[in-house]
């Protein structure tokens, strides 16, 4: 189907990455508390749709499994706005409410459309989008 002043463009993206020694991933208590915060207390909408539907939280300047990888000093120069007084260890950034974007599930994790999917450049057009502009093919009208 073509939709009217729109061309699709299909990729193909295959990543190659290392990541940094770790043991496996736990929940900490400071994620359990920043998502219910975020997601209970304050009731974030969805950051690209501001639906309130599945809601999950993203780590969005770093990542857990790259803790061990990360310049913190570098960290402290690129974030001033954190809270540095209280750091004592990486989870207390990684799993804070500075680091977190609330997302729900299709916009997490969700093909086509989740910023773990996604270059982010991409993904970022869904948040700044008109509302009749269709995205990706699930997105498109059905023709009767």
């Amino acid at each position: 189907m073509q939709i009217a002043h729109e061309h699709e463009q299909r990729e193909t993206i295959v990543i190659d990455r290392f990541y940094p020694d770790h043991p496996p991933r736990t929940e900490s208590a400071l994620f359990r508390r920043t998502k219910h915060r975020l997601i209970h207390d304050l009731d974030t909408p969805c950051f690209a749709c501001e639906t309130k539907e599945s809601r999950e939280v993203h780590h969005f300047h770093a990542e857990w499994a790259d803790a061990n990888g990360i310049d913190w000093d570098k960290m402290r120069r690129l974030h001033p706005a954190f809270d540095w007084a209280g750091y004592r260890e990486p989870t207390d950034f990684i799993d804070s409410e500075y680091n977190m974007m609330v997302l729900c599930a299709k916009h997490h994790r969700g093909k086509d459309h989740g910023i773990h999917m996604l270059p982010f450049p991409l993904w970022q057009m869904q948040v700044n989008k008109r509302a009749d502009f269709v995205f990706s093919p699930d997105e498109a009208p059905t023709i009767h």
